[in-house]
């Protein structure tokens, strides 16, 4: 049966019969449901991941053994690049819950706070920017579900890094922003969520989303009349004001405590980032146009509907409406800063999501009801088979006996060690992901003819594909991810050795496998190199291929490396002859 629909001020609305169809939408809490799956799914059940895993842990494990809590440091060395607030939060989740669970997981869950305060907030910014507009709660939903389903959130919102702080801090301040912008009779209340959003954002990454977040303010005061009243200055003053300790008390307490330190932080890692000086010696050198490259892929769907929606709201004169005027002022700020910037890595884009999500939900609501299905019934399809593959995959790895299963483990022995096989029967994780299938199987009831239900259908997508491997397949993506196998094979080395008592220097083994040494063997290695070291032995990484002898003076007695390394990166320990 096909239904007709119409436009009314811009946005798709459909037929009785339609209406009537879409009243069967999911309801309140099947939506928290879902969310909570997938904010879950893949927090915790793996040891630390290079790149970023590796030495934000490094940091907390610092910190939570030594008691201090000023300066970070990584594996003995001081690690200026951002600020402790995340840091400080993964500390306090080890002390909750490293008793019940490993410590890498119970400071992973610092990553699980500070999203589900970014889902809290959203969903209050949200209804600020939608408030005008007619479909208002189903807006709400349907951005948060473009929101966590985009490309580049999914796996960023479940890694132990200081980006989610970032996120959350993002979040809060364009709450507080839009209470100023859409509601300007909230000046203190907004002023103050703004204050404390730019806070909790400059105590997790630094100068960068401040800026943008002031630059966002000032355009906004010049193009709106609204917020040039002694309320939107009472706003401005009461944000100064919340934001303030957080940007004068770490920073101020640093430079007391080691100028040197400050300067680090200050400017090689901020302004020296930004204007490229310290580029060449902190690396992610920006290239031309890269964010406008890489955001179609990284932000999908929300940044292609983002852009349509700007281009619609320019070409109607719709921009300074309140559902458009602050995301797409903060989205063109934030894209100019980041196209300006020396330094660049697709994770800066994660800051713009909220504002490219609000877009992509009004975009969504104009799309006819018949392209929505057409959308939805692929998208099922690829779901259900992607669904089904991992099960396949994983009974393969589990049981790869007949010729079928053995060519399926086969096929993906590139990727997954076949020679491991996890402790136990996995009766957890098959429960995990069973619960994830019901979740999905349950969303086939509702049809795709309606924006709401497509955003719906599109995160519990999502979360099916995640939620399955990350539960199912976990074990055999960690194993080859993990440095925990390898120095294990080292311990057991040194164990049987003559040099088991002795001293072990760090050969440059970076910011990333150093603190993985000092994690699971509980030793801090001093840097060292084979011309300066005092210590007997010497632990390097480098390549596959490189000379078995580097120094003459020196012996390899012992070399391993991790499951399926892809980068053929090698540990090699030496000893002086």
């Amino acid at each position: 049966m096909w239904f007709v629909a119409r436009w009314e001020g811009g946005v798709c609305v459909q037929d009785k019969k339609e209406s009537a169809l879409a009243e069967a939408s999911p309801p309140r809490w099947e939506w928290l449901l879902l969310i909570g799956i997938f904010l879950l799914a893949g927090g915790i059940g793996h040891d630390p991941w290079k790149q970023t895993e590796t030495y934000t842990l490094g940091i907390i494990y610092h910190f939570f053994v030594t008691g201090t809590w000023l300066v970070p440091v990584n594996a003995g060395v001081p690690f200026l690049e951002k600020p402790p607030i995340y840091f400080w939060t993964a500390v306090m989740f080890c002390r909750w819950f490293g008793s019940v669970l490993p410590f890498h997981d119970a400071a992973r869950l610092a990553s699980t706070f500070y999203m589900a305060v970014a889902v809290f907030f959203f969903l209050k910014l949200s209804r600020s920017v939608f408030h005008p507009l007619p479909q208002r709660k189903s807006l709400r939903w349907i951005a948060l579900a473009l929101l966590l389903g985009s490309a580049g959130m999914i796996f960023h919102a479940h890694e132990m890094a200081t980006d989610t702080a970032l996120f959350a801090g993002t979040v809060i301040a364009l709450h507080g922003m839009a209470l100023w912008v859409c509601r300007s009779g909230r000046a203190w209340a907004a002023g103050g969520w703004l204050g404390l959003g730019t806070g909790i954002a400059f105590m997790a990454k630094g100068l960068v989303l401040p800026g943008i977040l002031a630059i966002t303010a000032l355009i906004l005061m010049v193009l709106l009349p609204g917020m040039r009243t002694r309320k939107a200055f009472a706003a401005a003053l009461a944000a100064v004001i919340t934001a303030l300790p957080f940007v004068v008390i770490w920073p101020l307490l640093l430079y007391q405590h080691s100028p040197d330190y400050f300067r680090e932080w200050f400017w090689d890692n901020n302004l020296g980032r930004f204007l490229g000086f310290s580029v060449a010696k902190l690396g992610a050198e920006n290239e031309p146009l890269y964010f406008l490259r890489v955001a179609p892929l990284f932000a999908f769907p929300i940044f292609p509907l983002a852009c349509v929606e700007a281009l619609r709201a320019a070409w109607k004169k719709r921009w300074k409406h309140d559902s458009c005027a602050l995301p797409l002022t903060f989205a063109i700020a934030g894209m100019i800063v980041l196209l300006a910037s020396a330094s660049a890595r697709s994770v800066y884009l994660l800051p713009l999501f909220p504002a490219f999500a609000l877009l992509a939900a009004q975009m969504l609501m104009r799309l006819p009801p018949r392209a929505l299905a057409v959308w939805n019934m692929l998208l099922r399809i690829a779901a259900s088979i992607g669904g089904a593959a991992v099960w396949c995959v994983w009974w393969s790895l589990r049981h790869p006996a007949g010729p079928i299963f053995a060519r399926i483990a086969h096929a993906v022995s590139a990727w997954l060690p076949l020679s491991y096989m996890p402790p136990g029967d996995q009766a957890f994780a098959c429960l995990g992901a069973a619960v994830v299938a019901i979740m999905w199987i349950a969303s086939l009831r509702f049809h795709g003819r309606s924006a709401l239900n497509t955003a719906y259908i599109w995160l519990a997508a999502v979360t099916l594909l995640w939620g399955t491997a990350l539960t199912l397949l976990l074990p055999w993506i960690n194993e080859p991810k993990s440095y925990r196998g390898v120095f294990a094979q080292l311990g057991a080395f040194l164990e049987h050795s003559p040099y088991g008592n002795e001293c072990i220097a760090n050969g440059g083994l970076g910011e990333n496998i150093a603190p993985m040494w000092e994690y699971f063997s509980g030793h801090v290695a001093p840097a060292e190199d084979f011309n300066d070291t005092t210590c007997p032995l010497l632990l390097i990484a480098t390549g596959r291929d490189a000379p078995r002898v580097l120094n003459p003076r020196w012996e390899m007695v012992w070399r391993g490396s991790r499951v399926l390394d892809s980068k053929n990166e090698q540990l090699r320990l030496y000893h002086r002859q």
